[in-house]
């Protein structure tokens, strides 16, 4: 095995063992914060705010240390974090540690979503796509089969919260991996146009479509929030979900995910961006909108679909925005949606979880889809909204 597959094959293996390991822990977070709560769900949406704050704080000097310092570096440091939050989550006697922890994990994977990408990237500059995704879905198989495991072996991964020991545990394993296996970039080979440019970006994006474009993007960060936070939260104390299923929420939705940023991706390559993003917005909408009044397993299946929905229109977006930056700034416009993403990711649940004590969840959910399903119209009004024309592009340039 050449050096380039030896270092592949690191990092895909250590993401798969960890993201199992998110698996496992994330389905039963929300439930602790209930129980530390007093029955309470009011702070489960800190679970996602904590964990998206990082993204907004630490990704640009991530970027510009590891360019300068080896995106090895920075992966072992996550992993590190990541190890340290199952710790925190174990001992926590009170909702604090486990917010925390959350936090420390959410700067823990920015590494293993942003810089290994870029790492793989230059290392197989001539299928980039394929391998990239496949990281991708390695990551991806490991988060969905976190919670089966833990309705595989209840008597072990749902006893005295040994599932946070087994988090660490595995953490710890993926970072001897990246140790053992994978090499680190050179000093500079990480292009200075990835570093996020806020004023650039928003110089570039002047466009009305784009700007919509924006908002969508703030509002995917919202929606993988409330899924993966409030809506657990929502089916624990309205409907009386037990653990395992609550783990076949997340489960359903990197399923979906999954499934559907496949399908979007290969679909839009195919008849453009602009009928994937508004279906992506429009399809989230439908299901926020009515999971609340179905049976429990269609609900179940709903989230996920809503979930995998918001998948697709990353798919289709990213592309769209990639296509309409020049070669030069690419990496900006990454970095830009990103830093929406991240603000959406932070703010969304912390506006949910407050707002859903004084005016009721269940009408908060109602609201988000209203707002996708303007978001979508907006765009479908604008016109243009996911084709970039050439002659455009090439006067960028």
């Amino acid at each position: 095995m050449n050096s380039r597959a030896k270092s592949f094959t690191g990092l895909t293996a250590a993401a798969a063992i960890s993201m199992l390991g998110v698996g496992i822990v994330m389905s039963s977070l929300p439930e602790r914060v209930i129980e530390l709560n007093g029955g309470s769900s009011a702070l489960v949406g800190l679970l996602a705010s904590c964990y998206g704050l990082p993204y907004i704080i630490f990704q640009v000097p991530f970027g510009s240390l590891s360019d300068r310092f080896g995106v090895k570096l920075f992966l072992l440091f996550g992993y590190f974090l990541m190890a340290l939050s199952g710790l925190l989550f174990y001992f926590a006697a009170s909702s604090l540690p486990i917010f925390m922890g959350r936090a420390l994990q959410g700067a823990g994977e920015i590494p293993l979503w942003a810089m290994a990408s870029a790492l793989i990237a230059i290392a197989y500059p001539e299928h980039k796509g394929k391998m990239l995704g496949i990281y991708s879905a390695s990551m991806y198989v490991g988060l969905a089969a976190g919670p089966l495991l833990r309705v595989i072996f209840p008597s072990v991964l749902m006893v005295g919260e040994l599932g946070f020991v087994l988090y660490s545990i595995l953490c710890v394993l993926s970072f001897f991996i990246i140790l053992i296996m994978v090499e680190n970039n050179k000093k500079g080979s990480l292009d200075t146009a990835n570093r996020l440019e806020i004023r650039k970006a928003f110089a570039l994006l002047s466009d009305l479509p784009v700007r919509i474009t924006l908002f969508g993007i703030f509002l995917y960060g919202c929606g993988q929030g409330l899924v993966f936070a409030i809506a657990p939260a929502w089916f624990i104390t309205e409907k009386g979900f037990s653990l395992i299923e609550t783990g076949m929420i997340f489960t359903a939705s990197y399923v979906f995910i999954f499934l559907l940023q496949i399908t979007y991706g290969t679909l839009s390559d195919r008849y453009g961006r602009r009928p994937f993003i508004i279906a992506g917005l429009l399809l989230t909408a439908l299901s926020w909108g009515i999971f609340p009044y179905i049976p429990r397993v269609s609900s179940i299946i709903c989230v996920g679909f809503a979930a995998g929905s918001l998948g697709g229109f990353y798919v289709a977006s990213m592309a769209f925005l990639n296509e309409r930056a020049p070669d030069h700034l690419k990496g900006t416009i990454s970095g830009a949606y990103y830093f929406f993403w991240g603000i959406g990711y932070f703010l969304g649940p912390l506006l949910w979880s407050f707002g859903g004590r004084r005016f009721g969840m269940t009408e908060g959910f109602m609201v988000f889809s209203l707002l996708l399903a303007l978001t979508a119209a907006a765009l479908l009004f604008t016109g243009n909204a996911g084709t970039a024309s050439p002659a455009s592009n090439s006067r960028e340039r």
